[in-house]
């Protein structure tokens, strides 16, 4: 396991944390979860709060996995298991008609964040566990690249870039499997880019500076991943409200946080020279237009920046995955 101990110790003590800090939420305050989402507050809450305490039971799990690690995996094993029932559950839940769509960030915080770092975890030291870890690199680009071709035939006209509003709304109402479907790639495309940078951070010798990139990207999936639930279970409902947050939350701080720790990656990667370091500075440089128009508010910036950024990105992650390999 090595050099990769460290960021399953880092992941297992982020999922403790987010565990017990959602068993208490639930636990003391079982009408929140409710009032956040604006669902009829239920005929027994005891039930609610109860299923809270089960899930901060599982944070304790998980920080015993991570000081333990020769000794988590069945720890993890049962947390995969209950991971991926709960969505299953949810997507039930929801065709019955029993919870709308927008209570999407419960089952992608609770669950689906989880799912890769988990599976790694427990393939580990073995030929499969290598070969996705060889793979991180080719894999970001991909997906980022898939996810930024479906901005661009599927999601456009439901952002903030189409000037209309009531176009946008028609847009989202009339296209609800494309339009959620394509922000479903760009949270796949968040979850790599984390991957990715730890698989980069993990062959550095300075450990310390690189489990702090590492949670300056996971920061930024954070906002990422908030803005793509806003978008996927919200909207068109409170758009003009809500898309501007969400913009805000993956343009600005998500995309800022991801630029910052690739600058902390890139100073303490001394193999990289000439044209691919070059390459790999012109990327946070379009990371950081990005970041400052999408403040600012400018449709057109955020358009040329993006598309910029992307065209540089997707095939830089590609050939830092085979160079550093």
């Amino acid at each position: 396991m090595g050099n990769r101990a460290p960021y399953y110790r880092m992941v297992f003590g982020l999922a403790a944390l987010y565990n017990l800090a959602f068993g208490l939420w639930t636990g003391l305050a079982p009408d929140a979860f409710f009032d956040l989402f604006h669902l009829r507050q239920p005929l027994y809450p005891a039930i609610w709060s109860c299923l809270g305490m089960v899930v901060g039971t599982y944070g304790l799990g998980y920080a015993y996995a991570a000081l333990r690690l020769e000794r988590a995996a069945p720890f993890i094993v049962i947390g995969l298991i209950g991971k991926v029932l709960g969505p299953i559950g949810w997507v039930l839940t929801v065709r019955s008609g029993e919870w709308p769509v927008r209570t999407f960030p419960l089952v992608l915080f609770n669950d689906i964040v989880w799912w890769l770092p988990f599976a790694l975890f427990l393939i580990d030291g073995t030929q499969s566990g290598a070969r996705l870890r060889a793979a991180a690199g080719p894999a970001c680009a991909a997906l980022n690249a898939l996810a930024a071709l479906a901005m661009i035939v599927v999601l456009r006209p439901g952002t903030e870039v189409a000037p209309d509003v009531a176009g946008r709304m028609a847009y989202i109402t009339s296209h609800p499997v494309l339009w959620r479907a394509g922000w479903g790639l760009w949270i796949a495309a968040a979850l790599s880019l984390l991957a990715f940078y730890a698989w980069w951070g993990s062959g550095l010798p300075r450990r310390p500076w690189a489990l702090a990139a590492f949670l300056v990207a996971a920061l930024g999936a954070g906002c990422d991943l908030s803005a793509e639930s806003l978008f996927i279970g919200w909207l068109p409902e409170r758009i003009e409200e809500l898309q501007r947050a969400g913009t805000i939350l993956t343009g600005g701080a998500a995309n800022g946080l991801y630029t910052m720790a690739g600058i902390m990656l890139t100073l303490k990667t001394k193999t990289l020279r000439g044209p691919i370091l070059a390459w790999t500075w012109a990327v946070w440089a379009a990371g950081g237009a990005l970041t400052a128009t999408t403040l600012a508010g400018s449709a057109t910036g955020m358009v040329v920046s993006t598309t910029v950024l992307m065209t540089l990105f997707c095939p830089w992650a590609w050939c830092m995955g085979r160079r550093l390999r």
